[in-house]
């Protein structure tokens, strides 16, 4: 005969057994956001030009595609006939738009999710914010206003990194972030 069914076993058990005991290796083996050392002016580079190439084919492929629709329909010019201004693709407002959005996209859901692009992977960069956690959404968006700034007087607000005490950038202060470089071996904590 079958033993009868019971439903209600986890009450009976010993509690070691019914409730697992919480995961603490992925915490231990990665150091705290105060230990970890800050990022240096190189590697920061590197990974702001991997994710320009990113950025570009963001950018620049869609385009591609809506100028291959937009243009279908016009006749070739005849040989002979020299062409010194194409019709624009889009608007200029609108492509600005886009460029805006798209960039912006980028970097805040890549630093909204785990604190990487894809070229801050590349070059094992993490955004944490002051206290070590994810950065927030208004954080994101300073970083967003000022970075571009720090980049187009002369990476002056890069430069500025070798002599502030931290070694944080313009846009690491504004925002209250700092990257940090993480260890070589084993997996990275993502943010919670």
């Amino acid at each position: 005969m079958a033993a009868p069914l019971r439903p209600f076993l986890f009450l009976t058990m010993p509690k070691s057994l019914a409730t697992p005991a919480p995961d603490t290796t992925l915490a231990e083996s990665r150091p705290a956001n105060a230990q970890l050392p800050g990022a240096g002016l190189p590697r920061r580079l590197a990974a702001l030009v991997y994710d320009g190439f990113l950025l570009f084919g963001l950018l620049v492929v869609p385009l591609f595609i809506f100028a291959a629709f937009k243009f279908s329909g016009i006749q070739a010019l005849p040989n002979e006939a020299v062409t010194h201004e194409l019709p624009p693709i889009a608007p200029k407002l609108f492509l600005q738009t886009y460029w805006v959005f798209v960039i912006a996209g980028f970097y805040t859901y890549f630093w909204r999710k785990n604190g990487q692009t894809l070229g801050m992977q590349a070059w094992r960069l993490r955004l944490d914010s002051a206290d070590g956690g994810r950065p927030s959404w208004k954080q994101c968006g300073l970083r967003l206003l000022i970075g571009p700034l720090s980049l187009l007087i002369g990476l002056l607000g890069y430069w500025w990194m070798l002599i502030d005490r931290e070694g944080r950038t313009w846009h690491d202060r504004a925002s209250g972030t700092r990257i940090v470089l993480l260890p070589k071996q084993g997996k990275h904590r993502n943010y919670a």
